[in-house]
């Protein structure tokens, strides 16, 4: 299974929704994707994870590379919707206590 990207702007948020998987397959094209998305100007990036499957090391670096690029302009990175694997990988790295994790994108949506 590859990776489908597809972002809304909702708001001030950009939400970039996930379906697949985020591996060395697909790393290239999702980077791209998001470094594309920060330079355009989105500052609120919000990851509907609902339908993301996996996520490899590969697809970790990116997110940290991104949310640095992100707050040197002023934005920030969030997540939503993350199944239990996503949020699981989420934990073993760190993640939870480093960006916003909300249990939907209606709720972040509200943030």
């Amino acid at each position: 299974m590859s990776l489908d990207i597809a972002v809304d702007t909702v708001g001030p948020w950009s939400v970039m929704n996930l379906r697949g998987r985020i591996d060395a397959a697909s790393a290239h094209a999702f980077d791209t994707s998001l470094r594309d998305l920060i330079a355009s100007g989105g500052l609120r990036i919000l990851f509907n994870c609902e339908e993301l499957r996996y996520v490899s090391s590969v697809g970790i670096g990116i997110f940290v590379e991104c949310s640095k690029l992100a707050s040197a302009s002023g934005g920030y990175l969030s997540f939503a919707a993350m199944n239990p694997h996503v949020r699981n990988v989420f934990e073993m790295v760190g993640f939870v206590g480093l960006f916003h994790l909300y249990p939907s994108v209606e709720e972040a949506l509200k943030s």
